[in-house]
This record gives C-alpha cells, structure tokens and sequence, in this order.
C-alpha cells in the first residue's frame, strides 16, 4: 500500500509540473527564449557587422554593407555617415540576434533595437531605447510575439534621460517608431545574411 501512495504522489506531482510548464508562445517562454540566446551576444568575435553606407539622409534608398571587424566599419564611418548599424549573431548557422542602432543624421536621437529571433525565422521579441533630447527621456519598449506575428504583450517606459528615474510621457516629446521586422527575411540587410 506504501508503494502504491508514494507512487500516487509522484504522479500527482509530475502531473502538476506538468501542466505549469509555459506554452512555447507564452510571454514567460518567450522571455526565457531572449535570455538564453542573449547569452550568444556576450562572444563579440562571433557577430556579423551590417551598417548603411548611403548618405545617411532619410528617404533615401538604403545600402547596407557587410564588415568584416568593427575596427573596419569604423573606418569606413569616418568617410560618410553611418546612421544604421547592426550586429546580428547566429545558432545553427540561423540569425536568432539583431541588434541595431539608428540615430537621426542630427544625432538628436539614438535607437537601439534588439530582435529575438526563433530559429525558424520568427519574430519573438524586440527591445528597444531610444534615447533622445527631445524632451529629455529614453523610452523603453518591449514587444513579445507568437510565431504568427502577433503582439501578445507591449510595454513602454519613459525615464528621464539623465537621472534613469521614471518621469510621465513628456508635451515636447519627439517620438520615434520602433521599427517591426516580423521575420529574418524584412531586416533590411537581410539579403546580406
């Protein structure tokens, strides 16, 4: 009989770790997801370094450029403007981190965009800063995504640009969108990957 409720309570117990363990499209499983392959971004050595090598100037028609080191595109940054950089990180050869930073030719602004792919290709996270001195704030975003595109969590934060301590969304504020890429294929240097 001993045997026999010990295992019951094995079960019972198995069966409840179970049934809380979060669903793959979950915002628990996502965020562990973003974690764990941020942990591939610590190895600087095993990035690809993207940047747009055009004018600079908006509305013109982007020109993204593979470098082989950061030292080479900082080079080549001092020959023109550079107003888009990434570095993106692989898993099984497949691009599972993007990271960008874009900023106004002005430079009265600075977006840093991270996007957390699944290994299929899917958006799963994006998060971002933007940094900017249009009323004086870094607005911190994060966006977690189904595999089928959909938002099922947004959140965003302003913090006095400064001091880091939160302030309410500022009158004279300047907004920038956060630029969504829903799969590997729509970075704009995708056709480099």
């Amino acid at each position: 009989m001993r045997h026999l409720s010990s295992l019951l309570i094995i079960l019972v117990t198995f069966s409840g770790a179970v049934s809380q363990s979060p669903k793959p499209d979950s915002v628990a499983s996502i965020s562990s997801y973003a974690k764990t392959i941020e942990r591939l971004t610590i190895n600087k050595s095993k990035r690809r370094i993207f940047a747009d090598i055009s004018s600079g100037y908006e509305n013109g028609p982007e020109d993204w450029k593979e470098f082989r080191s950061e030292k080479e595109r900082k080079k080549a940054e001092t020959d023109g403007n550079m107003n888009q950089t990434a570095a993106v990180w692989t898993k099984n050869g497949k691009p599972v981190v993007a990271k960008l930073a874009l900023t106004s030719p002005s430079g009265d602004w600075m977006h840093f965009v991270n996007y957390y792919y699944r290994e299929d290709g899917t958006l799963a996270k994006i998060q971002a800063q933007l940094n900017t001195f249009y009323g004086n704030v870094s607005v911190v975003r994060e966006q977690y995504f189904q595999s089928s595109g959909k938002v099922i969590r947004s959140t965003t934060r302003y913090l006095d640009l400064h001091t880091r301590k939160p302030v309410r969304k500022p009158k004279d504020f300047f907004d920038q969108e956060v630029p969504v890429h829903k799969t590997v294929s729509e970075l704009p240097f995708a056709k480099l990957l």
